[in-house]
C-alpha cells in the first residue's frame, strides 16, 4: 500500500514532545536556518522572534499499510524536515514547497503521498510527476 499523510498535530509547545521529537525539532531547525536551538526555543511564543516556529508547525505520521515510515516535520509556511519514523535519520526536506530526497525510491514514496494530502501546491515543477505516480498507485 503507497505511504499517506496521516495524523496531523499542531505543535503547541515542548512540553508535549517526545524526547526523540525534541530531537528531530532540533535538527529540523538546524538544517532550516543553522541554527542550534532546543525545542522550547523553537516554539517560544513570540512574533518577533524570526527563529520561532510556532504557529507555523506541524508533524505528521507518514504510514504505509503495515507500519509508521516517516515523521514529516512541515514548518513555516514552506518547509519542512522529513525524518525515518522514530529517528533523527533525515530522509527527505520541503524547501520552498518542494521535495528534495537525495534517494530516488525516498522521493517516488513521498512525492505522491504529498500529493495526496494537499501539501505539495499544483505550481510544483514535480507535481505533474507525482500526481501520475499517485494514479498509478491508486490503478488508474
Amino acid at each position: 500500500m503507497p505511504s499517506r499523510f496521516m495524523d496531523e498535530r499542531e505543535i503547541t509547545g515542548a512540553a508535549d514532545l517526545t524526547p526523540i521529537q525534541h530531537d528531530q525539532l532540533r535538527a529540523a531547525g538546524k538544517l532550516y536556518d543553522g541554527e542550534e536551538l532546543d525545542a522550547a526555543a523553537r516554539l517560544v511564543d513570540d512574533p518577533h522572534d524570526e527563529r520561532s516556529f510556532l504557529g507555523f508547525c506541524n508533524l505528521w505520521r507518514v504510514v504505509d499499510d503495515t507500519e509508521d515510515r516517516y515523521d514529516a516535520w512541515l514548518y513555516q509556511v514552506d518547509s519542512g524536515t522529513i525524518f525515518r519514523a522514530g529517528t533523527t535519520e533525515v530522509a527527505a526536506e520541503i524547501i520552498q514547497f518542494g521535495l528534495e530526497a537525495r534517494d530516488p525510491a525516498v522521493r517516488a514514496e513521498l512525492g505522491p503521498a504529498l500529493v495526496e494530502a494537499g501539501l505539495l501546491p499544483k505550481s510544483d515543477l514535480s507535481y505533474p510527476e507525482f500526481a501520475e505516480l499517485l494514479r498509478a498507485q491508486q490503478g488508474g
